[in-house]
């Protein structure tokens, strides 16, 4: 059975407007476009919970990321920013920051194919006294079509998963085999429902 950390909603008010700010300026920009998988744009109205690949994959970790399914908007729409849900445990009370290691993000297309990576440090994004929804710039990349975005968070951070209104749209990807698997938890004992990744493609 996945295991999943619940987190209380409120936690996240006080978060929502600096952290999608900080890292994106093109988050500010109304010509910008933003794809989303999950329930909404009011993150404090959705049921959520944090997850880690380590939980379930173990040392095999390393190579699973939560990806979510997008369809771009139009030919050559370009996506310029990731944004997604997840903290890595910084420790506000003894200003503890967590040692240093790396997430990866990937775009592949509709048929797996890589189009672009980025490695960098979970620390220089996500450490923040609570979980909140970071924007990513990234180089323009032209899309056309369905196209999937990875967020590999290899057990050193922890990102926000929507526990209802499962769109199908979210899987585990195992880099090794190049398979999706479906997300799906089983809370509270119940049968296995349908989950969201909060991770948001921008473009234009």
């Amino acid at each position: 059975m996945k295991k999943i950390i619940l987190i209380s909603a409120l936690c996240f008010i006080a978060l929502m407007g600096m952290a999608v700010a900080q890292n994106g300026s093109a988050s500010t920009n109304p010509t910008m476009v933003v794809l989303k998988q999950d329930s909404g744009t009011n993150i404090t109205n959705m049921s959520l919970a944090l997850y880690s690949a380590g939980q379930d994959w173990g040392i095999n970790a390393f190579s699973i990321g939560e990806a979510v399914k997008f369809t771009a908007p139009k030919p050559d729409w370009k996506l310029k920013q990731i944004r997604v849900l997840g903290w890595n445990g910084f420790n506000e009370t003894t200003l503890a920051v967590p040692s240093p290691s790396n997430f990866l993000i990937e775009v592949r297309d509709e048929n797996l194919n890589l189009l672009y990576r980025l490695a960098d440090t979970q620390n220089a994004y996500f450490t923040l006294p609570a979980p909140a929804l970071i924007a990513i710039d990234i180089p323009a990349l032209p899309l056309t079509g369905d196209f999937y975005v990875m967020f590999y968070d290899r057990s050193t951070m922890r990102i926000g998963v929507e526990l209802e209104n499962g769109t199908g749209n979210s899987y585990q990807y195992n880099s090794m085999y190049s398979d999706l698997i479906p997300a799906q938890f089983k809370i509270d004992n119940n049968e296995s429902t349908k989950v969201n990744w909060v991770i948001r493609a921008v473009g234009e």
